[in-house]
């Protein structure tokens, strides 16, 4: 659940001025983000071997005299080609909850690649798993009459995971488990 980079660039600015006023190292900290089965050599190279092999069809049929079948094989792969790319670059989710002594923040960028923040209060603070044993399971984060789906990319066991974790770690912030210099 931890990513191999920085999903928003002003992330770091954010966590360099966090930093810069003083903050406190956080007690708990969990990066969420949808899984990838495709990274990008691998997406390189289904890109350039599709390109070969419909190239090869296109100028078969080019060589037989169809020459209108070389058009539309290339209309094909320029479609293939967009579609896949946009895919490819379209699901930049991800939700980073840090937890302090004093609140738990929650940052999110969603597809479009908008960044929101907000701050809950960690002491009334539930974590809701609906329908658990289901597939369809969803993770709430519920504070004073508000809530919050998190983790929706996430699969059901993920979330499911996620949610014992995050309750654990929230309790024994209320315990009083952690001091104030723990991080």
């Amino acid at each position: 659940m931890t990513a191999e980079e920085t999903p928003n660039p002003s992330e770091a600015r954010h966590a360099s001025e966090a930093r810069d006023a003083g903050d406190e190292l956080p007690v708990f900290e969990a990066l969420l983000y949808p899984h990838r089965s495709l990274g990008r050599r691998g997406y390189l190279i289904l890109i350039l071997g599709t390109a070969l092999i419909m190239g090869a069809y296109a100028l078969t049929f080019l060589i037989m005299g169809a020459w209108p079948i070389f058009g539309f094989i290339g209309a094909e792969w320029l479609l293939f080609w967009f579609l896949f790319s946009r895919h490819f670059r379209g699901d930049r989710r991800a939700e980073r909850l840090r937890l302090f002594h004093d609140r738990l923040v929650l940052e999110r960028l969603d597809a479009k690649g908008r960044f929101t923040a907000m701050a809950l209060q960690p002491y009334w603070l539930q974590v809701v798993l609906t329908r658990a044993a289901d597939v369809d399971n969803a993770l709430y984060l519920r504070s004073h009459g508000k809530q919050i789906e998190i983790g929706a990319f996430l699969s059901a066991p993920e979330r499911r995971n996620f949610a014992d974790e995050l309750t654990r770690v929230l309790d024994r912030l209320r315990d009083g488990r952690y001091n104030a210099r723990q991080a």
